[in-house]
């Protein structure tokens, strides 16, 4: 019998196997007998490369192995998640530190699953892979959405899936590989005129509670390059005195802390309006509240941001202003002003609460103002032609 056969046999004699003549067993190379342990896992290595015979018309066939495909991740498990992916998707929402984000990052997650459905409605279950996403894309480029703002879709997604793949739910992200549009366009946010500003700063009435705060709202607004967010989040406990100078102490986004100092005007806009409404620096509360509330009557809460935006698009009305403008154009403005005046670019950066310089001229919107355009310092001499009048032109078309 072989040599091969014994082993397989899995004999345990420490013995030379029998019928191996001595001089056949001395040209082996440094033949050691294998343990019963090694032997026992060659055996069940060999079974599992070949499937269990199968025995048809007396001739033996082998069946390959199956491979074990990998479950896919479908539609149908975003738009009816278990408890596993509920309990990810709001751990995923209340991970982030901002309220703003938190809104933004479910807004985007709920026309994500909006789009899911219309897609199974019509399509059936697809598996959620880089083509979805990037059909997704597709959709929102077709609704004639901004590219700044697909793109902030898209990182959603990346963060969403990333999350999802920490948490064990996914094995992949799907979103990964999926390319921004990284648009190169120039911010549509209009600004304001100096003359705009004045003629809007004296429309409100300081002789009603209301007026008074409109008033104060849009001296933060227009001199402290405030965030819509932000100015709803003030409260008394934010205003603060040091060496001479009011300021109000922020926290901005990615909890950013930061100090603006209010000028004369802002800070007496802001005690007028204290007054008129009998609020005590003293009391830790919102610092702009409701005059009234017609639908609740619930006052002792801050604005709204709708509000602010109200209180913006209300007086620019007024002031015959026609382009559209927003709370974000009175932040706009204030950058754009602190460049006319010289500021250095560092200044306006911890002004505006940026992490990067690179945002200043994107929000300088006077930059390309047409009295100010290089074209106007341009000379090659006297190069001055005279022009043919009107007449010479159409005699010379007439000869022709």
């Amino acid at each position: 019998m072989k040599l091969g056969a014994l082993l397989l046999r899995g004999f345990s004699n420490q013995s030379r196997p029998k019928n191996v003549p001595r001089e056949s067993h001395s040209k082996k190379k440094n033949w050691v007998k294998k343990p019963v342990y090694l032997l026992k896992a060659q055996q069940r290595t060999n079974s599992d490369r070949k499937a269990p015979s199968v025995q048809k018309s007396g001739i033996r066939t082998f069946q390959p192995k199956q491979e074990v495909v990998a479950s896919t991740f479908n539609t149908l498990d975003l738009i009816r998640p278990n408890e596993k992916l509920k309990k990810s998707i709001e751990a995923f929402l209340l991970d982030q530190r901002s309220q703003h984000t938190k809104k933004a990052y479910g807004k985007d997650l709920k026309r994500f699953m909006k789009y899911l459905i219309e897609r199974k409605m019509t399509r059936g279950t697809d598996a959620v892979d880089r083509n979805l996403i990037i059909s997704y894309k597709d959709y929102l480029l077709s609704e004639r959405l901004l590219h700044t703002t697909i793109d902030r879709h898209l990182a959603t997604l990346k963060s969403f899936f990333r999350w999802l793949l920490e948490d064990g739910v996914i094995d992949r992200n799907f979103a990964e590989n999926v390319r921004f549009l990284n648009p190169k366009r120039e911010s549509t946010t209009k600004g304001f005129t100096n003359e705009e500003v004045e003629t809007v700063l004296s429309l409100p009435n300081l002789y009603s509670k209301s007026g008074s705060l409109h008033y104060a709202i849009l001296m933060v607004l227009f001199y402290c390059g405030l965030r819509r967010s932000e100015v709803c989040e003030l409260r008394t406990s934010s205003i603060g005195f040091e060496r001479g100078h009011h300021f109000l102490k922020l926290t901005g986004k990615g909890n950013a802390e930061r100090i603006i100092v209010m000028t004369d005007s802002v800070w007496d806009a802001i005690q007028h309006y204290l007054k008129m409404t009998r609020k005590k620096l003293d009391q830790d509360q919102a610092l702009f509240s409701p005059v009234r509330n017609n639908r609740t009557f619930l006052r002792e809460k801050p604005v709204d941001s709708s509000m602010i935006f109200y209180v913006t698009t209300r007086y620019a009305k007024l002031a015959g202003i026609k382009h559209k403008v927003s709370p974000h154009s009175c932040r706009a403005t204030a950058i754009s002003n602190a460049r006319d005046h010289q500021v250095p670019d560092r200044v306006i950066q911890e002004f505006a609460g940026w992490a990067s310089p690179m945002m200043i001229t994107r929000y300088d919107k006077r930059k390309s103002a047409l009295e100010k355009s290089a074209v106007h310092s341009i000379s090659y001499g006297n190069q001055k032609r005279r022009i043919p009048t009107p007449g010479e032109i159409a005699r010379l078309i007439d000869a022709e």
